[in-house]
């Protein structure tokens, strides 16, 4: 009976995307995607295949991907300017010995994520970044602005910070973030968050784009699988979905379901001593705590995208573990980008809140088979994240764009597949498997420099 529950829950998630079931374990037949090499550039994707990039910066994440009729995504725009420091909170020394892009003055985060993208458009023909999805307001996610990043050649409303750069540099069709368009929760984010003058900015860009080039300016929708859609050959892959779980504490309600639950306060019930610095003990979310979540399905093929989800506060407010039922909604996953780059009081399991007993256990139901750390400090992933992850999930394999020597003394550091370049994992046979591989990323040539087995999909 138990065996036939889970069946029929797994149909049920299925169907909610519009998936169909992979073929079984065991029956895989011999592959189908091109023969790599290590040495030589990362062949073309090809229709039929799905790609999800890490572009590495080494300022924070960039997540492009190319869904399986050619339509494409970009998620964040990196482009932190946050100087280095202590071993363990904000230093890059470490990651950055090997390839420190900032040394240039000409480097622009904005402009590098452009072009590594425009390499990618010559695979599709698609010359449109269809989709563009800000997940959250930090400079390691849509950039930083100060008076060293130049003005926009096409106004002088607002600099060449990160994400403003790629709407500037590339054709985008529809953008997405928490806020359109009136950016009030969890406050004014133009002018009482810490940040506001980096917000404004990039409100600021927006607001031109949609004025003077036809860009359509959304708030992400929890619940909505309709938001994010194929928009070139959709009735080809019916096996594919966006899934949109969570924003601003709004959780989607699970399979079978479009409509999503409200978590944090209304606006009217707020309490933050500071909103420049809100702590713990607010009855107030943090930036990261509002993140843009999502799920993207292919076939049998899940991969999950949690911004900066995290539990930080769940013991004042139980409410402040967002990332335990984003995680029970979405359920396991193949592929998993790390939660806000695995920092503390993140991708948790087994923590629990002594003042309210809950625990935060995001990876007992996400389960990835791979986990991919998209790092741009000396911390990511933390020590005691790590090994709690690999202690929970001693089969899943460890993908992290930039490391430092110090974590090579982490414990089940053999757990680590690939290291220091873009990571790419690009999904084959109908979402049925997939492979990972490390790309050169000093060069600009994305050179295969390491690549997974053939990885089954769940």
């Amino acid at each position: 009976m138990k065996k036939a529950i889970l069946i029929a829950a797994a149909i049920l998630s299925l169907a909610a995307c519009g998936k169909k079931p992979a073929k079984e374990p065991g029956t895989d037949p011999a592959p189908s995607e091109a023969p790599e090499t290590v040495g030589t550039p990362l062949s073309p994707w090809q229709e039929g295949q799905m790609d999800i990039h890490f572009i590495n910066t080494t300022t924070g994440e960039a997540v492009f991907m190319i869904f399986p009729d050619g339509t494409q995504m970009l998620i964040d725009a990196a482009g932190s300017l946050v100087e280095t420091g202590p071993i363990n909170s904000t230093s890059n020394t470490g990651i950055r010995q090997r390839w420190d892009p900032t040394k240039d003055p000409s480097f622009r985060a904005g402009k590098f994520i452009a072009d590594y993208i425009g390499t990618c458009m010559k695979w599709t023909g698609n010359t449109t970044l269809d989709y563009v999805l800000n997940t959250h307001f930090h400079a390691d996610h849509f950039g930083g602005r100060d008076t060293s990043v130049p003005f926009s050649d096409l106004s002088s409303t607002y600099r060449k910070q990160s994400l403003p750069e790629v709407l500037d540099l590339l054709k985008v069709r529809k953008l997405m973030d928490r806020g359109w368009p009136d950016y009030n929760y969890p406050f004014d984010m133009r002018t009482k968050a810490a940040n506001s003058t980096a917000v404004t900015n990039y409100v600021n860009a927006v607001q031109w784009h949609v004025a003077n080039r036809g860009l359509v300016a959304e708030r992400f929708l929890a619940g909505s699988k309709d938001q994010i859609v194929l928009t070139r050959k959709p009735a080809d892959y019916p096996a594919f979905c966006v899934q949109n779980i969570a924003v601003n504490g709004e959780i989607w309600d699970g399979p079978g379901k479009t409509t999503a639950t409200a978590t944090f306060p209304p606006l009217s019930e707020i309490v933050v001593a500071d909103p420049k610095n809100v702590g713990n003990d607010d009855k107030c979310p943090e930036e990261n705590h509002c993140t843009c979540v999502l799920k993207v399905s292919y076939g049998a093929f899940d991969f999950f995208e949690g911004g900066d989800a995290q539990y930080d506060g769940m013991s004042t407010f139980e409410w402040k573990d967002m990332e335990t039922p984003v995680a029970i909604a979405a359920g396991q996953v193949d592929v998993m980008k790390a939660d806000h780059h695995g920092v503390t009081n993140t991708n948790g399991y087994g923590f629990t809140s002594k003042v309210t007993g809950k625990k935060a256990e995001a990876l007992k139901f996400l389960r990835p088979t791979c986990w991919v750390v998209n790092s741009w400090t000396d911390g990511h992933p933390r020590e005691a994240t790590y090994e709690g992850v690999t202690e929970l999930l001693p089969g899943t394999d460890i993908y992290i764009t930039n490391i430092c020597d110090a974590m090579r003394s982490y414990d089940r550091f053999a757990q680590v597949k690939g290291f220091n370049g873009h990571i790419v994992v690009r999904v084959y046979d109908g979402g049925a498997k997939y492979r990972v591989f490390v790309l050169s990323d000093s060069d600009g040539k994305m050179t295969v420099k390491k690549m997974s087995k053939s990885y089954l999909s769940k």
